[in-house]
């Protein structure tokens, strides 16, 4: 072999031989570049799954059956225990339309030592009740409330029959003076043999980078027998809530209490029997949804009482919310 053709082959072959080498290289940062994209999706699909679907923050037990509260709203009663850690809360009236209202306080991911006060439930909290899945908590209800719970099969702990999970505070004058706490809710739970995993399909809610906070101020007024306002702080993109007149706070932290979302929701009321309000729930009407200093004019829908409370735009896409709390307002 002559001494160019050796020449051709040496230069050839270390050509080939860095080829390959940087061809393996690039091979090398793709396949780690893979590892890593999937590594993150993986982590984004854990974080997502320990998500609460009432209210889109991470939660310890996001599978957990939650536990919807009847809470009263007198003078007598405030500061209200609880109402802070609440996952969702709908407030609706008592006995006439516009008059004074009561709570609906569903706790999933935080353990309150003390939820109060708890007083009775009216038959539109059942419908609300079910298609959220929870196990009803409340001190009595109206007979046609009773009825319907009896009717649909929402499971139920009534204090008038679980002594051991209920309890009055000497400190304040009765009947508002009943309480509970989410440890002595989830022993009667297993006690009565009801389920203890959630069934509710969920809300949907922005990712950190779909929100965008409003800067403007922003207020939101209900006229209820004791007028309700909620404040939007731009800063944190909270709505602090003010009942008649004053801070709403939470006798448990000690602090004001806030939502990240507020909705009201347009129905219509009228009078069922003597200090029973009739609410319709089921069906559809007009919603505003307020979130990030922004107001959203959508519907509310409920097709059937074991239906979920959903809400839709205008374009029919199903509204998502900002992860956090969320309060419900239902008025005329």
């Amino acid at each position: 072999m002559k001494k160019k053709q050796k020449i051709i082959i040496i230069v050839f072959s270390v050509f080939c031989f860095l080829g390959i080498s940087f061809f393996g290289v690039l091979m090398l940062k793709a396949g780690k570049s893979l590892s890593i994209k999937g590594e993150k999706e993986n982590l984004l699909k854990l974080q997502e799954s320990k998500k609460s679907p009432f209210s889109g923050l991470l939660c310890e037990n996001p599978g957990a059956r939650t536990f919807s509260i009847a809470l009263a709203q007198y003078p007598e009663t405030m500061p209200l225990s609880g109402t802070s850690q609440a996952d969702i809360v709908i407030e609706g009236p008592v006995a006439n339309p516009g008059g004074v209202t009561r709570l609906l306080a569903i706790y999933q991911c935080q353990s309150p030592l003390e939820i109060g006060s708890i007083r009775s439930v009216r038959p539109y909290m059942v419908d609300l009740a079910l298609g959220f899945d929870t196990i009803f908590a409340s001190w009595g209800g109206a007979q046609s409330a009773i009825d319907r719970i009896k009717n649909l099969g929402l499971d139920w702990l009534d204090a008038r029959v679980n002594p051991a999970t209920f309890f009055r505070k000497k400190n304040i004058p009765a009947p508002h003076n009943g309480f509970t706490s989410l440890e002595r809710l989830k022993i009667a739970m297993k006690n009565s043999g009801m389920r203890e995993t959630n069934q509710f399909e969920g809300y949907q809610f922005l990712r950190e980078e779909e929100i965008t906070f409003s800067k403007e101020d922003q207020e939101i007024k209900l006229n209820y027998t004791y007028p309700v306002k909620y404040v939007y702080e731009p800063r944190t993109g909270d709505y602090f809530r003010f009942w008649n007149g004053k801070e709403m706070i939470d006798r448990n932290t000690a602090k004001q209490v806030k939502a990240k979302n507020v909705v009201i929701v347009k129905t219509k009321m009228g009078v069922l029997s003597p200090g029973v309000v009739d609410v319709k729930i089921r069906g559809s009407g007009q919603a505003l949804i307020y979130q990030a200093g922004k107001e959203i004019k959508g519907i509310w829908q409920k097709e059937n009482p074991r239906a979920k409370l959903a809400f839709f735009d205008k374009e029919g896409k199903e509204i998502k919310f900002v992860p956090g709390p969320i309060w419900i307002e239902i008025t005329q």
